[in-house]
């Protein structure tokens, strides 16, 4: 079984630095594309960043909004793939303090006590680590994401090098992998459709894709 690596959990307080530095990154992202965006594709793509980070709105959902209001498809994709990053880089370097956050921190603690029971059950699982936290990042599951990523990739006993690259290679596969297939949609639409067309198109597929994800999953569940 992998070891736990120590996540600063021997500090007392978390550094100023490690807590403003990820928000930092933030703000000079935006402060440097607001130089190549309008002035509304710029609020649109913050409003897009502040919708990623705040449950429960995911990148399946986020990026074909913003690519059907204009924003570039490959900028969408490469927006969430950063905010992984920069959330992963939060949670390596500010677990302590994660953890001391009421109602998400508790909630962590029992994912953690749980996820360790399932684990410790199914060990073949923990010599997939990299590759299934890459597929669990990048694939759209409910939850799917950086922070659970974190928790996940601690649980695994992962170092924070690790989880990191984890995250930012899922992230990116899965950012560009449905931008790209959205951006393929869009140039299959005629021209003179219109906004709302276009919409109820991605609903469409929206509503075929979760469906066919409940089916599959509910095959797995007791009665199903």
């Amino acid at each position: 079984m992998r070891q736990f690596e120590i996540w600063g959990d021997d500090d007392d307080t978390t550094s100023w630095l490690k807590v403003s530095v990820p928000f930092l990154l933030c703000g000079l992202f935006l402060a440097v594309v607001w130089f190549f965006l309008p002035a509304e594709q710029w609020l649109l793509l913050f409003g897009m960043m502040v919708a990623y980070i705040v449950p429960p709105l995911g990148r399946e959902t986020i990026i074909p909004i913003s690519i059907l209001c204009g924003i570039p498809w490959w900028l969408a994709a490469f927006t969430l793939a950063f905010l992984d990053v920069v959330g992963g880089l939060f949670m390596a370097w500010n677990f302590p303090l994660v953890l001391r956050i009421p109602y998400v921190g508790p909630w962590i603690s029992r994912f953690m006590e749980a996820g360790r029971t399932f684990l410790d059950r199914r060990p073949w699982l923990e010599r997939l680590y990299f590759v299934g936290l890459i597929a669990f990042v990048a694939l759209p599951f409910d939850g799917s994401g950086s922070i659970i990523g974190s928790v996940v990739g601690r649980m695994l006993g992962m170092t924070k090098a690790e989880v990191l690259s984890c995250i930012a290679v899922g992230g990116f596969i899965g950012s560009f992998a449905i931008a790209l297939g959205i951006d393929y949609v869009v140039n299959l639409i005629p021209p003179g459709a219109g906004f709302w067309v276009s919409l109820a198109v991605f609903l469409l597929i929206g509503v075929v894709l979760l469906v066919t994800y409940r089916s599959y999953s509910g095959r797995g569940e007791p009665g199903a």
